[in-house]
């Protein structure tokens, strides 16, 4: 595989390129996302790999590779022909940008049902061997974790928790109100130790990140990779983010933080019901504080095998290796 790559110009595109000239050490061509040199580069390719729904303007040459990642496992929010809060011009145009793809990756059959079959309507191939992004964290590194606490400051012996919530239509911060010391106590009488939370707001509400004034605070926003803060994670906090599913296949404790469970289900909806899902909820701080004091390790573990076994786990841990066989194999083509 190795001989195919040498042949190959790699280019990576980003919002923000002055942040990742590191590859450039590496041989990777950085370029800025929707730049004219960025559309060269798309429309030159013979292989373009994307991770969400990616730019309608694109357009894919016969004979081209087009391999979905897609950046969230399991089923929970809906997404593409299933949302409820776009119009039915917006639910199609998001149809016609995805049945572009020539392989689409799955995390589990749920989503392959739900999201690739049934929102997206693709009819092409999709390769169930779980999601690239997730092979690290069914085999973790230590050296990972020693990275975030060295980037963030994190004292060596402190535990972490990231709260990591997904956004909402009006990009308002006013659900995001979890009472960081009364998280931070409660913590400290179940689990034990000294503990720092990372804050983690979708990228949506980075410009409203969260300002942190306590010590133990951290703005871990601007970090550039998620499933690093999820390895150095002992605990996450979320709400419907799928980074719940990426997480899960750790078996570390993760809550749910959601006030507005009614609301969403009406700007959004799930695929399975939230009450299904094996991560203890709350909607308020005096029920976040005692499903953190009730919290049963092995009742948790069990709920979520069962939450895998139900959905249809197909992670893998070798999916990136299998994409790269995918890639290489076409590239000889």
């Amino acid at each position: 595989l190795g001989d195919v790559y040498k042949r190959q110009q790699q280019v990576w595109a980003f919002v923000e390129p002055e942040k990742f000239r590191f590859l450039e050490e590496k041989g990777i061509k950085v370029v800025k996302y929707k730049s004219l040199e960025y559309l060269y580069y798309v429309m030159t390719s013979r292989v373009y790999v994307d991770n969400a729904e990616f730019w309608s303007a694109l357009k894919f040459r016969p004979g081209q590779m087009v391999l979905e990642t897609w950046h969230g496992g399991g089923a929970y929010k809906r997404v593409g022909g299933h949302r409820i809060d776009v119009n039915e011009r917006e639910q199609q145009h998001a149809v016609e940008k995805m049945n572009k793809i020539t392989l689409f990756l799955s995390s589990s059959k749920a989503f392959t049902k739900y999201v690739i079959r049934d929102a997206y309507r693709y009819r092409g191939e999709v390769l169930e061997c779980g999601l690239p992004r997730n092979d690290d964290l069914l085999s973790p590194d230590p050296a990972v974790s020693a990275r975030v606490r060295k980037a963030l400051d994190i004292p060596e012996h402190a535990k972490v928790l990231v709260y990591a919530p997904t956004f909402r239509n009006s990009h308002s911060l006013d659900l995001y109100d979890v009472d960081f010391d009364r998280l931070k106590a409660a913590l400290e009488r179940k689990f034990g130790g000294e503990w720092v939370i990372l804050l983690r707001m979708h990228y949506y509400l980075a410009d409203k990140a969260m300002a942190v004034g306590a010590p133990y605070l951290r703005n871990a926003t601007g970090y550039p990779d998620m499933q690093d803060l999820l390895q150095c994670a002992d605990v996450l906090l979320t709400d419907y983010s799928s980074c719940m599913w990426d997480f899960s296949l750790m078996q570390k404790p993760c809550f749910l933080y959601a006030r507005d469970i009614a609301e969403y289900r009406g700007e959004r909806d799930f695929y399975t019901p939230i009450d299904s899902w094996p991560f203890p909820l709350a909607d308020d701080n005096d029920a976040l504080e005692r499903v953190i004091a009730d919290f049963d390790p092995d009742r948790y573990r069990a709920a979520v095998d069962r939450h895998h076994a139900e959905l249809g786990s197909t992670e893998s841990g070798t999916a990136a290796k299998q994409c790269v066989e995918r890639i290489a194999a076409f590239l000889r083509s």
